[in-house]
């Protein structure tokens, strides 16, 4: 029954594996997306010590018997590498060179159109479009799921004319026509492990409504860890070949252990075929 859990066991840790490198080439052309790398830990195992006599004897390894109960999937780490520079000359489009994230926001109302919350989102996707917000009484930057990019205080950033030379500099600050609009708010995230994805490249930064980002983590420009490039996307840093060589991994480990469980059913069926002679 021993290697029936632990090939069981392996099989559901393998299948989670599957599932993680699957997502990640899913998202080989999401722009700013991070991949994550499983990695598995040692399951819970038992030491047997009383062993006779005789197999004490000339033993090379420790007294006792180690037995295991198979292994786990035990972190999936996100992989901060950066990913490469796609070239696209538009000028609402923004790349993150280091650490950092930028702060998006996104306000949740009723069916009445009252406010509810206001939900916050940490994301490395850089494509803004500038589309005027009633809310915010002007144009603002937003992404594919709606949210808007915020300033180093937390607040969206607002334009008053949608026509007009957009000027990005590598520390975030803004202007149009040569006059000052705001200033981008990147931040660090010492642990991006700790971050819950949310989907859409999205993660939950656990900021409540108008809470400022800057009682939480550090600006991330000020910390001279990150710059800005304007007219430019990061890409996925997922890699392909690597991928596709840990999918097969994937395929030979559950195999062997689909292998183990038929052997093991095999060997129950004759023992229970002996005993009953």
């Amino acid at each position: 029954m021993q290697s029936l859990n632990i090939s069981t066991a392996a099989m559901r840790g393998i299948q989670q594996a599957l599932d993680n490198t699957s997502n990640n080439l899913s998202n080989i052309d999401t722009v700013g997306f991070k991949r994550r790398v499983a990695s598995f830990s040692e399951l819970l195992s038992d030491s047997m010590n009383e062993q006779p006599a005789a197999d004490n004897q000339n033993r090379n390894t420790p007294a006792g018997l180690r037995i295991g109960s198979g292994a786990r999937l035990g972190l999936t780490k996100l992989d901060m590498g950066q990913g490469s520079m796609k070239q696209t000359d538009v000028p609402t489009d923004l790349m993150i060179q280091g650490e950092g994230y930028f702060l998006v926001t996104r306000k949740i109302k009723d069916a009445n159109g009252a406010l509810l919350q206001e939900e916050n989102r940490l994301t490395r996707e850089g494509n803004f479009k500038l589309q005027y917000s009633d809310d915010d009484g002007g144009y603002v930057l937003h992404t594919a799921s709606g949210h808007i990019l915020t300033n180093s205080s937390g607040n969206p950033i607002t334009f008053n004319d949608p026509v007009g030379d957009i000027l990005i500099t590598e520390d975030g600050s803004v202007t149009m026509d040569g006059e000052p609009v705001d200033t981008i708010g990147l931040w660090k995230v010492d642990n991006p492990d700790e971050l819950q994805q949310v989907g859409q490249d999205l993660f939950d930064p656990d900021l409540a409504s108008g809470i400022a980002p800057d009682t939480k983590y550090k600006n991330a420009l000020d910390e001279d860890v990150a710059t800005l490039r304007q007219g430019a996307l990061e890409s996925s840093n997922v890699n392909m070949m690597e991928e596709m060589s840990q999918l097969v991994n994937i395929q030979r480990a559950y195999q062997l252990n689909s292998r183990a469980i038929g052997i093991s059913d095999q060997m129950m069926g004759i023992a229970n075929s002996i005993r009953s002679r």
